[in-house]
């Protein structure tokens, strides 16, 4: 029997108050008869800012630091935020990694590849209303993966930002937040029942498990996903900004997967900030969250240009 394994993973960024932007809620029917539910504010532009959310079991309308905070990077853009498989902003905000009401449907469908085709999906109908002449993706966490496999997929991307996402192998990243947050000793307890819960995951088709907050098919795509080949496929400009000091993932592990792009995705711009958290938060704990802001608004300004 798997031994209880001792770590979270988490969403990135603290969240901030700020001024929520006014947005328009919509849904659209999935091939199983469930909905996904999008918010949309704008509607007046030709750019479009897609915002992805990390790991959590939350609503992205009650996230005030994406739809405050990242919404800004990108002037005069319509912003779009999709929720995931199960979640609507009737489920209110709690930090909690291990919420009790966390709906089920969402501990049994969620995965970077069901948000791929929720996203894909809710893309296509915006299409047929308005042709965007650019679409930049920005996703932290897991939603860094989650924005690098939608532009893996989908040909009207022009470039992606994707913030705190860490290394190759998702593996690494939990063993490395694990690792720093226990002593030796019970570190090494805790990897070989984690080494076995993931060897467990990689050899089933179908589990009935809800660990840190997450199902099998959340599991099996986080396990299985390979970021640097991912990343190789993407034709269009990538910002990959990684904070030195995070601890929720691994971040010697994206600077052996840079060095492994450089050669081979002259496309993908690496960016590190010294002394910096998870949650762009320095040692004193104060929020540098701005710069990033700044630096990620440059950069789409030149390097994200619309695709022709």
């Amino acid at each position: 029997m798997l031994k209880p394994l001792l770590f979270v993973v988490t969403a990135v960024c603290s969240v901030v108050p700020s001024p929520v932007l006014s947005r328009v809620t919509e849904e659209l029917r999935r091939s199983d008869g469930s909905d996904i539910t999008y918010y949309l504010s704008g509607r007046g532009s030709d750019r479009l800012l897609v915002l992805i959310q990390g790991s959590d079991c939350n609503s992205v309308f009650h996230n005030n630091n994406i739809n405050g905070n990242f919404s800004r990077v990108m002037d005069d853009a319509d912003i779009l935020t999709v929720e995931k498989y199960g979640i609507d902003n009737g489920l209110s905000w709690n930090t909690d990694p291990q919420r009790a009401d966390c709906p089920d449907a969402y501990l049994k469908q969620d995965s970077p590849s069901q948000r791929v085709a929720d996203y894909l999906t809710v893309l296509d109908k915006l299409d047929q209303d308005n042709r965007y002449s650019q679409i930049v993706l920005l996703g932290g966490s897991e939603g860094a993966l989650v924005a690098n496999l939608l532009a893996a997929k989908s040909d009207k991307v022009a470039g992606v930002v994707a913030l705190n996402g860490g290394g190759r192998f998702f593996i690494d990243d939990v063993l490395y937040n694990m690792q720093s947050q226990m002593s030796p000793q019970a570190f090494s307890e805790a990897e070989q029942g984690f080494r076995q819960f993931a060897e467990a995951v990689l050899q089933s088709n179908e589990m009935d498990t809800a660990v840190s907050g997450h199902g099998f098919k959340w599991w099996k795509a986080m396990l299985t996903a390979d970021q640097q080949q991912i990343l190789q496929t993407i034709d269009v400009p990538v910002l990959l900004i990684q904070s030195e000091e995070d601890t929720n993932v691994d971040p010697h592990a994206f600077e052996s997967m840079v060095r492994a792009l450089k050669k081979t995705a002259p496309h993908i711009q690496p960016r590190t900030y010294a002394g910096l958290d998870h949650a762009f938060n320095d040692a004193q704990g104060q929020s540098q969250v701005e710069r990033v802001l700044d630096d990620i608004k440059v950069w789409i300004g030149g390097g994200a240009q619309a695709k022709n």
